[in-house]
């Protein structure tokens, strides 16, 4: 949900910096842009990777808690792709602040070490556990896939 509400909702208020009605998800924004700058600006990468978050991994994630309530046997690679997409993305915001080389954060250690730094990386633990329960859970798969497979030619041979 968190995708959806809160990251689909800067993607369609392009003013949200210039509020002043108290709505929380804009009061949300206005204070996070002082950590990423960029959202304020509209820079076109973070805009459109915020949609790629909102609109495709936001419903992907909610049809992944569903698969796994309702015990689908693809859920795995589904968690699989929402995790590498989430983790892609992830790269992608760091590496281009970083290769720009421009400061996008207020200096204080509050908006760039708490913010930026640790609340972005939430974004990348909790998807590298996920991605590593469902490779070892799709492994775990096809490893009993093929023992059942030669097995059944194991027992074609004998017969």
């Amino acid at each position: 949900m968190t995708h959806l509400v809160v990251e689909g909702f800067v993607v369609l208020n392009a003013s949200f910096y210039k509020s002043t009605s108290g709505n929380v998800l804009m009061e949300i924004w206005k204070e996070y842009a002082k950590a990423d700058s960029r959202y304020v600006t509209r820079d076109s990468f973070v805009i459109s990777m915020e949609a790629v978050t909102a609109f495709l991994w936001g419903p992907l994630s909610l049809l992944s808690v569903y698969a796994i309530a309702q015990q689908w046997t693809w859920r795995h690679m589904l968690q699989v792709v929402v995790s590498v997409g989430q983790l892609y993305g992830d790269a992608l915001y760091f590496g281009t602040s970083y290769l720009e080389g421009v400061p996008h954060s207020r200096p204080e250690p509050l908006y760039f070490w708490f913010y930026f730094v640790f609340v972005n990386s939430i974004w990348v633990v909790i998807p590298a556990l996920v991605l590593w329960r469902a490779a070892c859970q799709v492994t775990r798969g096809a490893a009993a896939a093929e023992a059942l497979a030669a097995n059944n030619a194991n027992a074609k041979k004998s017969t």
